[in-house]
């Protein structure tokens, strides 16, 4: 190990000692330079602004899809509880001072109101069963 260490050593400084021959360094540095500033920062760059714009473009078509999807359903395919809640609300009878009530006292009313009708469709289901069992 120790020879291996010295012959290591001796071809190290050998090396060190020795000075590059130049032909043209001034050609030499310009060509360093522009190895230097051509490297792959612009490329990396570029990657980020195309990954950059296709995610902004999916996701302007996702919201544009949401957006369709949401306002301009047909009534025709709504569900079920969308349409058992529009029967319910337009069956509820308003209090005659219901545009002087505050929005917190015309929600504590729809609160209630709907908690008795969903009480009322409970116990209606409830008899149906019942009726069913009874057959």
């Amino acid at each position: 190990m120790k020879q291996e260490d010295k012959q290591y050593e001796k071809w190290l400084a050998e090396v060190k000692s020795r000075q590059p021959i130049l032909d043209n360094p001034e050609e030499l540095t310009a060509s360093i330079l522009d190895r230097i500033s051509g490297i792959s920062p612009p490329k990396k760059q570029r990657k980020f602004l195309i990954g950059a714009w296709a995610s902004g473009i999916a996701a302007t078509l996702l919201l544009l899809l949401f957006i369709n999807d949401t306002c301009f359903t047909p009534v025709s395919q709504r569900t079920g509880k969308q349409n058992e809640y529009d029967n319910w609300s337009n069956s509820i009878p308003l209090p005659a001072n219901w545009e002087e009530m505050r929005l917190q006292e015309k929600n504590i009313y729809l609160s209630s109101q709907y908690t008795q009708h969903r009480k009322f469709r409970k116990a209606q289901i409830l008899q149906v069963i019942k009726k069913k069992r009874l057959k």
